[in-house]
């Protein structure tokens, strides 16, 4: 029987085009978010808060992650689909209604456990559904459906917010959610490996212990954090010695500790950790640091996003003639200068376009980076695994864009606070006409956002250390470490 050519294939295409639009809803969701932030902080105020908006989402969307690995095995992926997708739509439709920033936040921490799943469930589909030599290309595709909607969503995204409000990002959730449940309801694989057994509830509360207590240690950076990080270690200590007497722990250490997914988790964490430090609050930069339109703000969040689809699917067409480790090492050495540059850029006003180019190649190197990891992976990764392998690698994955954007607002409004003594100035500047905010608090804020970004680089940098001791050990195991092609990793 003759192998499929194309992700879009007769056989393939109903997988395909569930997985894909579940990454459009989900998509959507993300820049529609970043681009409302001034505008929620307008209008339910307590900007201290805003920085949890994305956050909280973000918290529960990396243990949702882990949750689902076991359940994917299980109880197959369609099932899984279906649960994922209608909790993420009907927690998605109800912030709409969301009277304070406090509930606002409660409901992103239950639309976080729907993403979570669903980014946990797309990505194991992926590497159930298509033969090897499409993989690559599939994952490449699903950040082209992030891309088309970076250029799709600023647009509907900036025409809610100036005609309309706020409000609107959240009620597309039900048609667009109704939408991926009818595309994928038959088309997902049934149970694929084995009963996950006991659910391991313990390993579960130490893994959200360990996110919890290490995302409040950056959240405030203050002398309690010192005490926050000591609870996390406690938990890290606490967790491992818990999965070695388990008989099946949520997150198997052989899953994440041994080279090469301890490098792969790594390297692409903290580069991750580092790009959404600065690309969640750019909307915010643009809005209250320049002082832009509502329009220009809902934009601002293109250049990156396009980068990111680009740089996947560069990787894609490169794991042609290039194994994924020297992708990897590609994706760095484009992502941090480009980091660097933007935080150059920043500094020292340089014009918007300029600063937007260096956005959109940050995004790139990021991309490539991702992109690689995932095909690797599902190079040493059993079929009958495939869901735990996959939901350990997006867990530490999904710590790089929780404390990414938790670090990088903790420390935008520390500099912020430090330049006025006073946040609710910058409310004040993010609900005034263009120009006519009060003085200081756009240069606060173009403070605080360089400083996030000078951040993020020095965190990146730590993952290309990760990245090259991975790459030195496939290098001395280069005969036994090979792909499904046959390449060498």
């Amino acid at each position: 029987m003759s192998q499929p050519r194309s992700i879009f294939s007769r056989e393939l295409l109903p997988a395909s085009l569930a997985i894909f639009s579940t990454a459009a809803l989900a998509s959507f969701e993300s820049l529609g978010v970043a681009a409302a932030l001034p505008d929620i902080a307008t209008d339910l105020g307590n900007v201290a808060l805003l920085p949890w908006v994305v956050t909280s989402y973000l918290l529960t969307s990396s243990l949702a992650t882990v949750l689902a690995g076991p359940f994917i095995d299980s109880l197959g992926v369609n099932r899984m689909f279906r649960i994922s997708v209608a909790i993420f739509t009907a927690t998605g439709f109800g912030i709409a209604f969301a009277p304070s920033m406090e509930i606002l936040i409660v409901l992103r921490l239950l639309q976080g456990l729907g993403g979570g799943l669903i980014l946990a469930t797309g990505t194991a589909a992926v590497s159930l559904v298509f033969p090897g030599h499409l993989v690559s290309r599939a994952f490449a595709a699903n950040s082209a459906v992030w891309g088309v909607m970076g250029v799709a969503g600023p647009a509907v995204a900036a025409a809610m917010l100036t005609f309309l409000s706020w409000h609107w990002i959240f009620y597309v959730n039900l048609p667009l959610g109704a939408l991926a449940l009818y595309a994928g309801w038959k088309a997902m694989p049934g149970p694929y490996g084995e009963a996950s057994g006991r659910f391991d509830a313990i390993g579960m509360l130490l893994l959200a212990a360990i996110t919890v207590a290490t995302l409040m240690a950056v959240e405030a950076l203050d002398v309690v954090s010192f005490a926050w990080l000591a609870v996390a270690v406690l938990a890290v200590v606490l967790y491992v010695r818990h999965a070695r007497r388990h008989s099946s722990p949520i997150v198997r250490l052989s899953h994440i500790i041994p080279q090469p997914y301890r490098g792969l988790a790594v390297s692409a964490a903290l580069l991750l950790t580092g790009t959404m430090a600065m690309s969640t609050y750019i909307p915010l930069y643009v809005r209250a640091g320049l002082e832009g339109s509502p329009a220009l703000t809902a934009w601002s969040v293109l250049p990156l996003t396009v980068g990111w689809t680009l740089g996947s699917i560069g990787s894609s067409r490169m794991g042609d003639r290039m194994s994924e480790s020297r992708i990897i090492l590609t994706g760095f050495l484009i992502g941090l200068p480009s980091l660097s540059l933007s935080w150059a850029a920043i500094t020292f006003d340089f014009p918007l376009f300029v600063k937007y180019l260096f956005f959109l190649t940050s995004g790139s190197g990021t991309g490539m980076v991702t992109n690689a990891a995932l095909t690797m992976l599902r190079s040493f990764a059993e079929s009958s695994q495939v869901g735990r392998v996959v939901s350990a690698h997006l867990f530490a994955r999904n710590q790089g864009f929780t404390f990414g954007s938790a670090i990088g607002g903790a420390v935008l409004l520390l500099v912020v606070t430090m330049h006025l003594g006073d946040l609710g100035l910058v409310r004040e500047l993010i609900s005034s006409p263009e120009g006519a905010g009060p003085a200081g608090a756009a240069e606060a804020v173009r403070s605080g956002f360089a400083t996030t970004v000078a951040t993020g680089v020095g965190i990146g940098l730590i993952g290309l250390v990760a990245a090259l001791r991975m790459r030195h050990f496939l290098t001395e195991r280069r005969v036994a470490l090979r792909g499904e092609d046959g390449r060498r990793l």
